[in-house]
């Protein structure tokens, strides 16, 4: 559920009612898996105990379509066990290694199959499947991602046309890098959500440290993912002219409010988009909950973790 006009949240009975100046929605609290707040929004205790009690995420965006931050419902599966294993994961230099080398190895297959089904030479994002393999340090990994995606961002600038020009954030420097960065941090936040579903802690990273950031795990699994949800979402709504320059404010950084509803309606759609995966055909929410039970299975018994490959 994404909240993009001001008013105020409220419990009705089971559902959740957004009420505005054009009237009051009202939404069956068990049709909701996480809420999105865009917009300025009145809310109180009783409404948080109501949206913990099912356990819905509540993720926070300002003005400028920047997060802020989330409320998380107090997870009722904490587990002791999982949490001491994952620190013991974390402080093995070989098995924190190994995992930082599958988070980055998916992201640089799925990112090779955007720029192939796009037509843009894949080659120079392939050759850091090579170099990765040569890593001998989480950093040396980073470094290895970084130069792929560079090289990938190089090909998506070719694929919208020299829309995007170079990847920048923080802030971004033009309209389609913040769409991006919109999009990422909209994905970062379903990943934290779905990796509360299980019993891993997201505070505990492998790829990208575990530091004074809240959370580092749910970037960790997100990189296997952006390639094949944020930037396929992206760029069919840029080609397709669904979203265009001239859907951004503020010198072309902050997506208007009629366009944010658009982008955020074709973000929802693609997360509940249903993939084979082996026999089953499942949503992408359900792949990225997955992936983080495999991740859960190898931290708990050193189970082969191999990262989720698009196709």
């Amino acid at each position: 559920m994404f909240i993009t006009t001001p008013g105020t949240l409220k419990r009705k009975n089971n559902t959740i009612a957004l009420i505005t100046k054009e009237g009051t929605k009202y939404v069956p609290v068990n049709q909701v898996k996480r809420l999105y707040v865009f917009s300025e929004v009145n809310i109180n205790k009783r409404f948080l105990h109501f949206v913990s009690k099912y356990g819905i995420p509540v993720h926070f965006f300002s003005k400028q379509r920047r997060y802020i931050g989330s409320f998380l419902p107090r997870k009722t599966n904490l587990s002791g066990h999982v949490l001491v294993k994952q620190v013991e994961t974390y402080l093995n230099t070989q098995k924190r290694l190994y995992l930082a080398k599958t988070f980055v190895e998916g992201s640089i297959r799925n990112m090779s199959l955007i720029l192939r089904e796009n037509g843009v030479d894949n080659s120079n994002v392939k050759a850091g499947l090579t170099k990765l393999k040569q890593a001998n340090s989480v950093q040396e990994v980073m470094g290895v991602e970084g130069t792929a995606r560079l090289e990938y961002y190089k090909g998506i600038d070719s694929i919208l046309h020299g829309s995007f020009i170079k990847r920048t954030k923080r802030p971004p420097e033009n309209w389609a890098n913040s769409l991006m960065s919109l999009g990422n941090m909209m994905f970062y936040a379903e990943v934290l959500g779905e990796i509360y579903q299980t019993q891993l802690d997201p505070r505990i990273g492998y790829l990208h440290s575990t530091n004074l950031r809240k959370f580092s795990l749910n970037l960790d699994i997100a990189d296997i993912f952006k390639p094949l949800i944020v930037d396929r979402l992206i760029i069919a709504m840029i080609n397709k002219k669904e979203i265009t320059e001239k859907d951004f404010e503020a010198n072309g950084l902050k997506l208007s409010d009629d366009s944010l509803r658009k982008f955020v309606k074709k973000f929802d759609e693609k997360m509940e988009t249903k993939v084979n995966v082996g026999k089953r055909r499942v949503t992408y929410s359900t792949i990225v909950r997955m992936e983080a039970y495999k991740v859960e299975k190898f931290v708990l018994s050193d189970e082969e973790y191999r990262p989720y490959v698009g196709r």
